[in-house]
């Protein structure tokens, strides 16, 4: 008798499940009525200095027989919250703003002048976005940078996309980070977090300057607006949200190097002396070993950094018929001295940057708090500035 009753219920719950399919939508917007956001950029409104300008790019699937292209549209509305604004594109709109396919975050540059958390915090509380989201800050206004024009996509926002989310293993250029990370810095008790700093640079160019570009115009907007590629290497330091400093693209490379294992990326070893001349060498990192441990020592902070970096000679500014034959795995030795001497110069560079603005971006509070609890209480407060360090790098021929 119970078998038979639980045979009933099991098919009452499977009918009932069945009318609720056929019969309901389960509450899904109509798709011709939703905004599917790709990026978002938040820049400080210019009307007033109190609200927030909030910009969404928009991506417009075609249904077209010529073209399978997607288009976008880029737009903005003001207010007091970032949430305030995204609303007030919905009511602009008439769309529904969908997040759940947003992967970008960007900050203009006016933004670095306030607590980049305050805006920063409802993406990281509220459910209608990914955590894994990148954010960025960049060069002038988020709006601006959205709205750019690229060759390299027909959004912008997927081809800022393609620099931060390289493979796994090929991101030493760029210090990716997304909304989780940065909030776990934030509220972390060092309160220090960093993420990429993008720049648009006119296609043309490869330094970045203003100016006309051969062959770097596009007709798609106006007929003639610059297209522009983006440079993500210099990254931006935070403290208690605050923008406090700058790491370059050297010191970009050694700080990813340091925290991530990579591949098949390069690096630049300039003015190596062989033979009386000055020749400039391009290496091609194939993987990297890097450790590093934060000790206590006759009551003072020691940071041990041990480093071996495994590259190729990928290219040379001067070039002599004898050295032909020679294998790029081999690396000559002053090529190696040259690059083990800028790492140092590096990691004492970020070491510096740390202790000038007071952002823990190596998370060394976390290691003195995890390995040497019984100093933490006397060091915490000036670990930087009684931080020695202890660099063990190597740089050898890959094979």
């Amino acid at each position: 008798m119970r078998k038979k009753t639980g045979v009933k219920a099991i098919f009452l719950g499977m009918l009932f499940c069945a009318l609720l399919y056929f019969s309901n939508n389960f509450g899904l917007i109509d798709i011709e009525k939703t905004a599917i956001i790709t990026a978002v950029g938040i820049d400080l409104s210019e009307k007033d200095p109190e609200e927030y300008e909030v910009t969404v790019q928009i991506a417009i699937p075609q249904a077209s027989a010529t073209s399978q292209d997607n288009e976008k549209a880029v737009l903005s509305a003001e207010g007091a919250t970032v949430s305030e604004a995204l609303h007030q594109i919905g009511d602009i709109t008439g769309w529904y703003p969908n997040l759940s396919f947003c992967n970008l975050i960007v900050l203009g540059e006016e933004m670095l002048a306030v607590d980049a958390n305050v805006c920063l915090d409802y993406f990281a509380k509220t459910l209608k976005i990914q955590y894994s989201a990148c954010v960025a800050a960049c060069e002038g206004k988020a709006k601006e940078l959205l709205d750019a024009i690229t060759p390299l996509d027909n959004i912008s926002s997927f081809a800022i996309q393609k620099i931060l989310l390289k493979n796994p293993g090929m991101t030493s250029d760029v210090a990716t980070v997304n909304i989780k990370n940065f909030s776990v810095g934030y509220y972390s008790p060092s309160s220090s977090a960093y993420m990429p700093y993008i720049r648009a640079v006119p296609a043309g160019r490869a330094d970045g300057q203003s100016g006309e570009t051969g062959g770097g115009q596009s007709g798609a907007q106006g007929g003639g607006e610059e297209e522009k590629v983006f440079d993500a290497s210099f990254t931006a330091l935070f403290k208690d949200g605050f923008f406090v400093g700058m790491l370059d693209d050297h010191e970009t490379k050694t700080f990813n190097l340091l925290k991530e294992s990579v591949k098949e990326n390069f690096l630049i070893v300039d003015d190596v002396e062989i033979d009386g001349m000055k020749t400039d060498y391009l290496l091609n990192v194939t993987h990297n070993r890097c450790k590093m441990k934060l000790a206590v020592e006759n009551g003072a902070p020691v940071l041990r950094v041990d480093a071996r970096i495994f590259a190729r000679v990928e290219d040379r500014s001067t070039y002599e018929k004898r050295e032909g034959l020679q294998s790029n795995a081999l690396m000559p030795e002053a090529v190696a001295r040259k690059a083990e001497e800028n790492f140092v110069k590096y990691l004492s560079s970020i070491v510096k940057k740390s202790r000038e603005s007071g952002c823990d971006v190596l998370e060394l509070d976390n290691k003195l708090y995890r390995f040497n609890n019984a100093d933490y209480a006397a060091l915490r407060e000036d670990l930087y500035e009684r931080l020695q360090l202890d660099v063990r790098v190597s740089f050898t021929g890959a094979k």
